[in-house]
């Protein structure tokens, strides 16, 4: 990767990845907050700044494994089976592991468009932190998916019912960067005149 301190925006979007593994190095709170406070500066229509951001401490991430533990396990025909068990502690040992989790959110609406604009407006968010935080030499993980919906965990982050969770960002020093490939633009690309 190039240095971090001359990455310009274009080179932070082209060249940053999901980072799935992370070197144990911790990430300093203050850049975590720095990177915060410039996430909260993308566009959100008619200001309803509508996230919230829930950084997991070394106790709370416990809990939060144990809750994705307790999932994943839901899911499988027998959780109960020895043969299963190494990869639900798996589970555990990399959550208690990453060195940063962010579990991020959004109010609601009432109004439809409004809802779905402050859903897409805290992904931005999500987004921007991703970046700069890529700027930086953090990688991140994007998470979402049922868990997001899970009553447990929406019960650990004690979430009123119009909130939403979007994702869940890990983050931390990368082990290794994944070499990836994407389809020009060119070839997603109408012009109209």
């Amino acid at each position: 990767m190039q240095d971090t301190r001359q990455m310009s925006v274009l080179d932070a979007i082209i060249s940053r990845r999901s980072i799935p593994q992370f070197q144990p190095k911790p990430v300093p709170r203050e850049i975590i907050q720095r990177l915060l406070d410039a996430a909260v500066w993308v566009p959100n229509h008619r200001l309803t700044e509508p996230w919230q951001f829930f950084v997991l401490g070394e106790t709370s991430k416990r809990r939060f494994a144990e809750i994705r533990r307790d999932f994943r396990a839901a899911t499988m025909p027998n959780p109960k089976a020895p043969e299963v068990q190494p990869a639900l502690a798996k589970i555990v040992e990399d959550t208690i592991h990453t060195p940063v989790i962010i579990i991020v959110t959004a109010q609601g609406h009432d109004d439809p468009e409004l809802r779905e604009e402050n859903y897409w407006a805290t992904f931005g968010a999500a987004y921007a932190f991703m970046l700069g935080a890529w700027s930086l030499g953090i990688g991140t993980y994007f998470r979402t998916g049922a868990f997001r919906d899970h009553p447990p965990l929406r019960e650990f982050l004690g979430l009123a019912t119009g909130r939403r969770i979007i994702g869940i960002l890990y983050a931390g020093y990368p082990a290794a960067i994944p070499q990836k490939q994407r389809t020009p633009a060119a070839e997603k690309t109408v012009w109209l005149d």
